[in-house]
């Protein structure tokens, strides 16, 4: 059976003010509770996220998804079930990842074009003679 990875955070749960107190604050982003059941109808589902699993299982509850938080004591492998959604801190394996901050590898010429244009305001440290250059970095204090 195939699975399918769904990040949390500004995937499903809407993050307008992104981690601020750790709560999980807001509405659910238009359309994610009814995509998630069309994918529930032909995939696994599992739902990837930096938050502890318990609440993000009870708030998808809230809004009518079966979910079921991965706990210490019942690690899964792969995520096989349809009708359930596993909720987890770990990247499992799936046949696609959706994810709001991801970027498609194809080649690492085109990944390292890409993120400056995708993460503004981020740069790469180049070499330079065989030297790092760190000049693009704000200074320790």
């Amino acid at each position: 059976m195939a699975t399918v990875a769904v990040d949390f955070d500004g995937v499903i749960h809407a993050y307008s003010r992104g981690w601020a107190d750790g709560t999980i604050y807001d509405e659910p982003v238009p359309g994610a509770i009814a995509g998630l059941r069309t994918l529930m109808r032909s995939y696994s589902v599992y739902i990837h996220t930096s938050r502890s699993p318990l609440p993000v299982s009870e708030w998808l509850s809230e809004y009518g998804i079966s979910a079921l938080p991965e706990t210490e004591g019942q690690i899964h492998e792969f995520w096989n079930y349809r009708g359930h959604v596993l909720v987890t801190q770990r990247k499992l394996p799936a046949i696609i990842y959706i994810d709001d901050r991801g970027l498609r590898f194809e080649t690492w010429e085109q990944t390292l074009a890409d993120l400056p244009v995708l993460a503004p305001g981020h740069s790469l440290v180049q070499e330079q003679g065989g030297h790092r250059d760190y000049s693009a970095r704000p200074p320790r204090t």
